[in-house]
């Protein structure tokens, strides 16, 4: 009798240790398949941020580049057409790119609340300094268009032997135009 009470004891202290640990492992399992939606949910919300983060960034470039480009004059100031003369010149060295011809041109706009200026730049490079030029001038705190990108090859000198000749270059015409936006009065 005793020795049944014995086993029957030892048979509860097992069940009861097998469903200790099987609602034990059920219950972290739970809790690790909660953590995992969790983590996924805050993996989600961090991409948002970092993208919104981004954004908020691009945008204050933009802004930045609006707060610079407002005016009261009705027409471009003589030292800005000048500044931002030198400031291609100066793009165009940086790259090693000859200059042929820079000049301003004026114009007249149609819009009330735009002033325009536009630019024509010649200039002789290879289609890897026209590039690098072309993503640094994206990035002036002007706002810019490229009307017209005109490319054709330089007519090679003959004289030049193969050797001389390691890049083909071009001939680079840039029309493009530099916008003011006039503030309200």
């Amino acid at each position: 009798m005793m020795k049944q009470r014995y086993l029957l004891l030892l048979f509860v202290m097992i069940l009861s240790t097998i469903c200790f640990f099987y609602f034990s492992t059920n219950s972290v399992n739970a809790k690790i398949k909660k953590i995992d939606r969790y983590d996924e949910a805050i993996k989600v919300e961090q991409e948002k941020l970092n993208s919104a983060k981004v954004i908020n960034d691009q945008l204050q470039g933009v802004s930045k580049v609006i707060t610079q480009s407002m005016t009261n004059d009705k027409e471009f100031a003589i030292d800005d057409i000048n500044a931002f003369v030198k400031k291609l010149a100066d793009l165009a060295d940086k790259y090693k790119i000859s200059i042929d011809a820079i000049y301003p041109k004026v114009v007249s706009s149609d819009k009330s609340y735009l002033v325009e200026q536009e630019y024509t730049l010649s200039v002789v490079c290879t289609f890897i300094q026209m590039g690098q030029f072309l993503s640094e001038l994206e990035s002036f705190d002007h706002i810019i268009k490229l009307t017209t990108l005109d490319v054709r090859p330089v007519k090679e000198d003959k004289t030049e032997t193969f050797d001389e000749i390691i890049e083909t270059r071009y001939k680079v015409t840039f029309e493009l135009s530099v916008f003011m936006i006039i503030k309200e009065a």
